[in-house]
């Protein structure tokens, strides 16, 4: 009888006294209504370029507005993707006197004034890379749902 009381006491002081456990920050859901796809999405960190990426209005392409130019020196991007099990991708850089144009990335090839667009579109990554007049290199990378 002694040991039960013992033992309940231990376990009931185990539950009463205060711990330092301390719970996570909330996280926002993943994929809710709160993300759309077509949404633009703008980072204005302090560091790195600010980018403006978006779909095309018929989804076979990015658009990227870029701005922010304040102690970058250049900015490269890549746009890579595997369509219908081959890689592919596109590559480009900014300056600040191109900084004002807007870049149009095709999931797809143009040549004579025609273009092909894949498909069977998957694991699209954009990845933007700010290289500061310090010589640090911010790289900011983007997933992307086709």
């Amino acid at each position: 009888m002694r040991k039960i009381f013992l033992i309940s006491l231990i376990i009931s002081l185990f539950f009463l006294l205060p711990s330092n456990v301390r719970a996570a920050k909330s996280r926002p859901p993943r994929g809710g209504k709160a993300q759309t796809q077509t949404a633009t999405r703008s980072y204005s960190r302090s560091r790195g370029i600010k980018a403006s990426v978006r779909f095309r209005p018929d989804r076979l392409g990015l658009l990227i507005n870029f701005s922010g130019f304040d102690n970058i020196t250049s900015v490269t991007y890549a746009l890579t993707y595997t369509a219908d099990s081959i890689p592919q991708g596109v590559r480009g850089n900014i300056t600040a006197e191109t900084a004002g144009e807007q870049r149009e990335l095709l999931f797809g090839t143009c040549s004579g004034g025609v273009c092909r667009y894949h498909s069977n579109i998957t694991n699209a990554r954009l990845v933007i890379d700010s290289k500061l007049s310090s010589g640090i290199i911010i790289r900011k990378p983007y997933r992307i749902k086709v």
